[in-house]
C-alpha cells in the first residue's frame, strides 16, 4: 500500500449517497402517509396496554446493557495490540453512534472507531469483525425470513436461487489479497475471537428482547413465531438499505408490510417500532453529542 494519506471509499461520493437516501426516506414518508390516509389512523386513539409503564422500563435497562455488551466487545477486540479502558470504549461507542446521523452508511461508527486509536489498520480491521459478526447473525434471521416467506407464497425456487448465488459472492467477498489490514485476523488469538462472538450473541439477543416486548405489549394476540419473523424482516431492510435519521421510516415501512396482512391495527405495529428507534438509537445518540465534540476525528492511513 502507498505511503500517504487515504480517505475512506465510501465517503468519496457522500452527494450520490445524500440522494439515495433522500429518495429511500421520501419514498417512505409517501407510503406512511398514504397508509395513515387509508386506515385514518389518529394516535390519539390509542389505547396503552397493560403494565405498559413496566415494560418500557425494562426496554431501557436493556438498552444500557445492550452498549455496555458493545463497548466490552469493541475493547475485548483491541486489547490483543492497542488496548484502551471501559470508560474510553463507552465514549468511542456513543460518540460514533451521534456520527452516524450525519455520515452515510453508518460510517460514523466506524470513523469515531479507527480515529482514537494509534493504529488504523488494526482498528478498521477490529471495527469490520464486529460488523461482520452482527451482519451474519441478521443474514441468519433474515435467511429465516425469506425462507418462511418462500414457503408461504410458494418461491423456493426464487430462494434456492438467491442462496446458490449468495454462497459464492460472499466466499469471493472474503478472499483478499495480502494487506496490512489482514494482521489483526491472523493474529488474532481464538480466545478472543470466541470471547467476541460471545458478546456479540448476546448483545443480538438483547435488542431481540427488546423489540420482542415492545411488539408483544402491543399486539399480545400474534404468535411469538410471527413476532420473531417481523424483527429479522425489519432487521434486513434496515441492513439492506442505506438511512437517514438511523432508520427511521424504513423500520416503519417493512413492519407494515410484514404484519399487514396479520393485524387490523397498523398503528399498533408503527408505535413499538417507533419506539425501540428512539430507546436504543435517540437517546444514546444524545449522550454520544457530549463525547463527540472531544475527540479528534480523521480517517486517514499513513504507511
Amino acid at each position: 500500500m502507498q505511503n500517504g494519506k487515504n480517505k475512506l471509499s465510501f465517503l468519496n461520493k457522500p452527494w450520490l449517497i445524500a440522494i439515495i437516501k433522500i429518495l429511500i426516506l421520501g419514498g417512505c414518508l409517501y407510503f406512511l402517509i398514504v397508509k395513515f390516509h387509508e386506515q385514518s389512523i389518529s394516535f390519539k386513539e390509542v389505547i396503552i396496554p397493560d403494565q405498559f409503564a413496566f415494560i418500557l422500563v425494562v426496554v431501557l435497562l436493556l438498552m444500557i446493557f445492550n452498549w455496555y455488551l458493545e463497548a466490552l466487545r469493541w475493547k475485548v477486540s483491541l486489547q490483543q495490540f492497542d488496548s484502551i479502558s471501559m470508560k474510553k470504549a463507552w465514549q468511542v461507542i456513543l460518540g460514533g453512534l451521534a456520527l452516524n446521523w450525519v455520515l452515510p452508511f453508518t460510517s460514523g461508527d466506524l470513523l469515531a472507531r479507527i480515529s482514537q486509536q494509534r493504529d488504523k489498520y488494526q482498528a478498521t480491521s477490529a471495527a469490520i469483525l464486529n460488523r461482520g459478526i452482527m451482519l451474519c447473525f441478521t443474514l441468519v434471521l433474515g435467511l429465516y425470513v425469506l425462507s418462511q416467506l418462500a414457503l408461504e407464497y410458494e418461491m423456493n425456487g426464487w430462494f434456492a436461487l438467491v442462496i446458490l448465488i449468495g454462497i459464492p459472492v460472499l466466499r469471493r467477498l472474503f478472499k483478499k489479497s495480502e494487506s496490512r489490514f489482514l494482521t489483526y485476523f491472523k493474529e488474532l488469538p481464538k480466545r478472543f475471537l470466541i470471547r467476541i462472538i460471545g458478546i456479540s450473541f448476546v448483545r443480538y439477543l438483547t435488542f431481540v428482547f427488546q423489540f420482542y416486548l415492545l411488539l408483544t405489549a402491543f399486539l399480545p394476540s400474534l404468535p411469538a413465531d410471527s413476532i420473531i419473523a417481523g424483527i429479522g424482516w425489519i432487521f434486513l431492510a434496515r441492513t439492506a438499505l442505506p438511512l437517514f435519521f438511523g432508520g427511521v421510516g424504513v423500520r416503519e415501512v417493512s413492519g407494515i408490510l410484514f404484519f399487514e396482512p396479520l393485524v387490523s391495527d397498523l398503528q399498533l405495529v408503527i408505535i413499538p417500532i417507533f419506539l425501540i428507534w428512539v430507546i436504543n438509537t435517540v437517546v444514546p445518540s444524545l449522550v454520544g453529542l457530549v463525547f463527540v465534540w472531544r475527540m479528534k476525528l480523521t480517517s486517514n492511513y499513513s504507511g
